[in-house]
């Protein structure tokens, strides 16, 4: 019995407090990432025996094109003012409005115009419906956007946890029941579609907040000063999930794509999962009223509870991978080469975990320029891995995947925290970030932060739509 006890004071840091909360959060978004991978794999078994691979193939096509407009619709506003002080924060929560409907509408009428481009490209006139279609999300997103940057500043991830559960609940029996009426594609797209206005008045439900005035200007300069880079992380990171695809793809059959793209997704969705769950739970832990050397060693410490599950989790998937594949997906993917595949990728999940936490504390900081030039970095070097590993096939660009994934990791560790411990100007004479006599911070119901706005966004997970 003592060592439980002991064990949950550790865990909780003895309180109510910070460690608390965050093992809190850490449930619920665990939670919510646990009903929607069980809710996704309904979805996909139940469409993979009623649609057409070319069906699936489209939806991928649209799907992806749609979420890389979508990513600049994520972080057009949500991480400015979750990370905004308090000081004018609700003049800029009215500026911010107005600005995401700009945005909004301007990505609506974007996606429009490039979507006969695309179908031309691609040689697929079936491209161009859905992707209309989909362009219509964006009007939806800006009467709630505020109020769920809201919801995820005052620390109420347990909301943000069931609309997500809610959300991919919908998605799934909106799949199953379109693809069972033989909707083709459309079984895979229209569920985001209908799902997004039940998003929309769940988060005006859950908060008040209301538009009250006119902005005095579209163009705010603290907003815009936060966004802009902002924009740019997401715009890199979408690019980042998609350049590994393109790669095989162009340089491989489309069967060993196909193995591909099941391998990474098997591979990474459970991991993934963890690691979105883990993001939206350690931003609120990140900012607030402290000194830039507390809140590196409270991403040390988020990140320490966190790898007490991530890490056997991760390494489990992998090494029983072999006893696993055959039995839930079938002998022929073995006989196709994934399981190596699925493994490396897998194993990959580790590094990104630290690669994470660095980008999640640069934007808790105010730094989200410094964030952009880390994904970029990171981007590099998967780039750089891939490519190497071409010359040995399907098995190398995996192995280049986990290798320079892994390489990027100490290096954008070290210069995250010199950048973030020069913010106090002592880098030289600063302690170890772990050492006893650095101080934590409590939070308070208002704590400020920044997050990730995956988790805000009623477009998720793309990838796991592809074939």
């Amino acid at each position: 019995m003592g060592v439980i006890t002991r064990l949950k004071t550790r865990l909780t840091g003895g309180g109510d407090g910070g460690n608390g909360r965050l093992i809190r959060n850490l449930a619920w978004m665990g939670m919510s990432q646990g009903v929607h991978r069980i809710a996704r794999l309904g979805a996909t078994l139940v469409a993979a025996r009623m649609i057409a691979p070319e069906s699936f193939g489209i939806a991928a096509i649209v799907l992806t094109a749609h979420e890389i407009m979508h990513a600049i619709s994520n972080a057009a506003v949500v991480p400015a003012l979750v990370q905004a002080g308090r000081e004018g924060y609700e003049r800029l929560c009215r500026d911010a409005y107005w600005f995401n409907w700009v945005v909004c509408l301007g990505l609506m009428v974007l996606q429009m115009a490039l979507a006969p481009l695309l179908a031309y490209l691609y040689d697929a006139p079936d491209l161009t419906l859905p992707l209309m279609a989909l362009a219509l999300i964006f009007p939806m997103l800006p009467p709630a956007a505020i109020n769920a940057a809201r919801i995820l500043r005052s620390n109420r991830l347990h909301i943000t946890a069931r609309i997500e559960m809610g959300q991919s609940i919908g998605e799934a029996v909106g799949v199953m029941l379109l693809a069972a009426m033989g909707a083709g594609f459309w079984a895979l797209i229209l569920p985001k579609l209908i799902v997004t206005p039940i998003w929309t008045l769940a988060y005006r439900w859950c908060e008040s907040w209301r538009i009250d005035e006119r902005p005095s200007t579209l163009w705010s300069r603290p907003l815009m000063s936060f966004a802009r880079p902002m924009m740019g992380v997401e715009v890199v990171s979408v690019l980042r999930q998609q350049m590994d695809y393109l790669l095989v793809g162009a340089l491989f059959a489309m069967d060993v794509l196909g193995v591909y793209f099941f391998a990474f997704n098997a591979g990474l969705g459970i991991s993934l999962g963890l690691l979105r769950a883990y993001s939206t739970a350690i931003f609120p832990q990140l900012c607030g009223d402290m000194t830039s050397r507390e809140r590196l060693a409270r991403m040390h410490h988020g990140m320490r509870l966190f790898a007490l599950v991530a890490v056997p989790a991760i390494i489990a998937q992998s090494l029983l991978a072999p006893w696993y594949v055959p039995i839930l997906f079938g002998e022929a993917w073995v006989e196709r080469g994934a399981l190596p595949i699925l493994i490396l990728i897998c194993l990959s999940a580790l590094p990104r975990i630290l690669l994470d936490s660095c980008g999640q504390l640069l934007r808790a900081q105010g730094m989200p320029g410094a964030d952009l030039k880390l994904q970029i970095f990171m981007t590099l070097m998967l780039g750089a891995g891939m490519f190497a590993g071409v010359p040995f096939g399907i098995n190398g660009v995996a192995a280049g995947i986990l290798v320079g994934i892994s390489l990027a990791a100490l290096p954008g560790y070290l210069w995250t925290r010199r950048l973030i411990l020069a913010q106090d100007g002592r880098v030289a004479d600063a302690p170890p970030p772990d050492s006893p006599d650095t101080p934590h911070s409590t939070d308070t119901p208002e704590t400020p932060h920044a997050a990730s706005t995956a988790s805000l966004s009623p477009d998720r997970d793309v990838q796991e739509a592809r074939p």
